[in-house]
């Protein structure tokens, strides 16, 4: 049927853009909320009100058909975990941590197992060209990353009951499932959404290659969570676990990039333009920002990506907007789930000159160089207003809707 559920998910990323507005104008003047509170609620509705619900439509409309979506009650699935996210917001953002949060966010996990049975399931009922489909390889390890990185906040609980809530292991373990998040359900699930999109538009790659970046990856995911634990004081006993996964990803990258000849770019000329910069965004955001984490176990490295919040911050916006919602971004485009307009172009031109012109403070600031916080303030504002002309743009009447 008929929906406009892409503006939902595009209505919680305006609000983290606004609430990460909010967070920064902090140090100009009072903010509504306990500064603490809006953190979680940042980070909690982009990950699961934005990242999540936009995977959720994605992985549903390329890989099952109508009949599976109606059978396996998908859309209920969506509308219960909307329902569910509202109460998210709120509770994080009048308490923290707390009761009802934890009740809120306790139902979405189980919403989420729901999604992840039901899609186990159900993908075995569709014909793909192979029986060892790389997209659908991405999503299936993608979603028990996803279910593994739930086991750790029953961990980062206990701790802070215990009182360890500002040790290094209890930094460690929320670090842990932080990468196990943005770095493995996340990312393979935005890899598997663009295979998949390659696929459907007959755009070749090296299938040999793709499957060894595959295994690389896939073996390095867990192991490379020692990576962010080099700035603690125990960091050398995770030294040989980081440079056993960074040298797996280097590799792995490799075979990436070796994977992609000329037709390539031919086959995407005819695409819109404003799908193929953000298409070109996450490209570009994805090889640098694995360049960035495989350099991060050199010595020379470490003390400016694990004791330098600025760096750290660069780091975590160019994986979650950079990589992950610019190809979001662009599958909503290609998808015609986004239209191209006037509002629409200029939200483009909006999203990204503040998200250049944020990640440049944030380096510059990182890197010891001087700049106005003001103008960081400006640049997140851009942000917001691009998501707010997107989300307000109208569609054509005659454009594709998802199967939801």
């Amino acid at each position: 049927m008929k929906t406009n559920w892409p503006k939902i998910s595009l209505l919680f990323l305006l609000i983290v853009a606004i609430v990460g507005t909010l967070l920064r104008s902090n140090l100009i003047g009072s903010i509504p909320l306990k500064y603490g509170h809006l953190v979680h609620v940042h980070s909690h509705i982009a990950f699961q009100g934005w990242i999540y619900t936009m995977l959720f439509q994605l992985i549903i409309y390329l890989f099952l058909n109508d009949e599976i979506i109606q059978k396996g009650r998908y859309v209920l699935q969506f509308r219960l975990t909307i329902v569910i996210l509202i109460g998210i917001l709120i509770s994080f953002a009048l308490q923290g941590y707390a009761l009802y949060s934890i009740v809120f966010s306790t139902l979405f996990q189980c919403l989420n197992y729901w999604f992840i049975y039901r899609f186990f399931k159900d993908s075995k009922k569709i014909k793909t060209n192979s029986a060892n489909s790389i997209p659908l390889k991405f999503i299936k390890t993608a979603l028990l990353l996803g279910v593994f990185s739930t086991l750790f906040p029953f961990a980062i609980g206990a701790l802070s009951a215990k009182g360890f809530g500002e040790t290094e292991v209890y930094k460690s373990v929320v670090y842990s499932f932080m990468h196990l998040q943005y770095n493995g359900w996340f990312l393979f699930a935005t890899l598997g959404v663009f295979f998949k999109f390659l696929e459907n538009n007959d755009i070749t790659y090296n299938r040999n290659h793709i499957n060894k970046f595959y295994w690389f990856y896939t073996i390095a995911v867990i192991p490379a969570a020692s990576l962010t634990m080099l700035g603690m004081s125990f960091a050398g006993y995770f030294l040989p676990f980081a440079y056993f996964a960074a040298a797996l990803q280097g590799i792995g990258l490799i075979y990436f990039v070796l994977s992609f000849n000329s037709t390539f770019l031919q086959k995407l000329r005819n695409k819109n333009s404003w799908f193929l910069v953000f298409f070109s965004m996450f490209f570009v955001s994805f090889i640098f920002k694995e360049i960035l984490q495989c350099l991060s176990v050199l010595p020379a490295f470490i003390s400016l990506a694990f004791q330098n919040k600025w760096i750290l911050l660069t780091y975590l916006h160019l994986s979650l907007i950079g990589v992950i919602s610019a190809l979001l971004i662009s599958m909503m485009i290609d998808l015609k789930w986004l239209s191209i307009n006037l509002l629409s172009k200029a939200g483009a031109l909006f999203l990204i000159s503040g998200f250049v012109l944020t990640q440049s403070l944030l380096a510059i600031a990182g890197l010891g160089g001087q700049y106005h916080f003001q103008t960081l303030l400006v640049g997140s504002a851009l942000m917001a207003m691009g998501i707010f002309l997107f989300l307000i743009s109208k569609r054509e009447k005659n454009q594709v809707t998802t199967k939801l």
